[in-house]
């Protein structure tokens, strides 16, 4: 408690920046709710993880806190497989639940989209989430100090929170709890590499398996609606 109460001290004492940066994450995902393309809320990541590795970059940390390390990636490899197939398992549960008719969804209406996830989604949008609420996030959180547990719970509690933007509470929960899985794989093997590989593997499995409805928001192909009882849409 002291700890948290010289924390709060602290923050409230200066440092616009940080109040900055908090700014845009906690508001920045609700104004982007109202914009009318997924290019344009998409496109923001790009932003934050260009920032990020700026200021990375400039404060001379990107070599510890982005670092790769392959050799820490094969040490996390087999926890990395439990929980991508315990998640995996939790995410066909949860559409059985919630949407049982999404099942396989991509797959099943546009099996060729699903290969383009697969081989494109890591690079695309993991990797710059990666950079922001993990590699940048650590390093923030460290410059105050920031015990593990605190941290972990504040880096997945941003991660969550930032998922707002899908319009649903559910995607928020289930964000979070994937930060914390993704923060301490981060931090135990510190290996940007065992992390990156372990939200893919969780995001594809949401794509595949039909959970995809909680974390996009762009056109829906007609394909998809006869399949997925899904609507369609405007473009």
């Amino acid at each position: 408690m002291r700890w948290l109460r010289k924390q709060i001290a602290r923050f409230g004492s200066g440092n616009l920046l940080l109040k900055a940066e908090l700014a845009v994450i906690v508001a920045g995902p609700v104004l982007l709710m109202s914009l009318p393309f997924q290019l344009l809320r998409f496109s923001t990541v790009f932003l934050l993880a260009g920032y990020c590795l700026w200021r990375l970059k400039h404060n001379g940390v990107i070599g510890a806190y982005l670092q790769f390390n392959w050799t820490g990636c094969r040490k996390a490899l087999p926890g990395v497989v439990l929980r991508c197939f315990l998640g995996a398992i939790a995410i066909i549960a949860i559409v059985l639940v919630v949407s049982p008719e999404r099942l396989f969804c991509i797959p099943r209406a546009d099996p060729m989209l699903m290969v383009l996830i697969v081989a494109f989604y890591g690079l695309v949008s993991v990797l710059p989430q990666e950079i922001v609420f993990r590699g940048y996030a650590a390093w923030r959180l460290d410059s105050f100090n920031v015990p593990f547990l605190p941290a972990l719970f504040i880096s997945a509690l941003l991660f969550g929170w930032v998922h707002i933007l899908f319009g649903s509470l559910l995607s928020v929960v289930l964000s979070m709890a994937a930060g914390l899985s993704f923060f301490r794989t981060y931090r135990k093997y510190r290996s940007l590499a065992a992390v990156w590989l372990e939200h893919s593997l969780i995001g594809i499995a949401i794509f595949a398996f039909g959970l995809d409805n909680l974390f996009y928001l762009g056109p829906t192909p007609e394909a998809f609606a006869s399949v997925c009882s899904a609507t369609v849409a405007a473009r």
